[in-house]
């Protein structure tokens, strides 16, 4: 086999990879690489704990549901309370430099898979000092971040995950 060859065959074993992971990204993100809409069973509009989704490293979040877009993110539950950061530790450091926050300023209504399950929300950025510096703290028991680790120059907003009154 020539290198012509091998480089022809090289391209029709990346076009099906391509191709088989399709799939999975039309249902949702996949590692950083954004997805469309989540697949999953409907949750309860009203969740009085969200202890049941304590052992989720990550979630997806879903934004834009005119043209489905959605990311992975992290989240952490105070109570009946899910709240989801924009980045704390990578990517731009002002969150008007993520696709998925410009979606929401334009249409706060999201969704979220926690496991298996995907909650109808609306986002809104938590704005009460008293309650963005618990989940804040949220988050970073949750991941792990000391405050040694906190970048003085990244901006970061939370965002609380209401049910929706439609």
């Amino acid at each position: 086999m020539d290198a012509g060859e091998g480089l022809q065959e090289l391209a029709m074993k990346i076009r099906l990879a391509v191709f088989a992971l399709l799939p999975l990204v039309a249902c949702g993100p996949l590692g950083p690489i954004p997805g469309g809409r989540l697949s999953g069973a409907a949750g309860p509009s009203e969740v009085a704990s969200w202890d049941a989704a304590a052992d989720v490293e990550n979630a997806q979040l879903e934004t834009r549901p005119s043209d489905p877009y959605s990311v992975n993110t992290w989240f952490a539950a105070l109570g009946s309370e899910l709240y989801v950061p924009t980045s704390m530790i990578l990517g731009p450091k002002r969150p008007t430099k993520r696709s998925w926050v410009a979606h929401v300023a334009e249409d706060p209504r999201v969704r979220i898979r926690l496991g298996r399950e995907v909650y109808e929300r609306v986002a809104v950025r938590v704005t009460d000092a008293g309650e963005y510096d618990r989940a804040r703290a949220a988050l970073e028991g949750k991941y792990g971040i000391e405050p040694e680790d906190r970048d003085p120059e990244r901006e970061i907003w939370i965002f609380r995950l209401d049910p929706r009154s439609e």
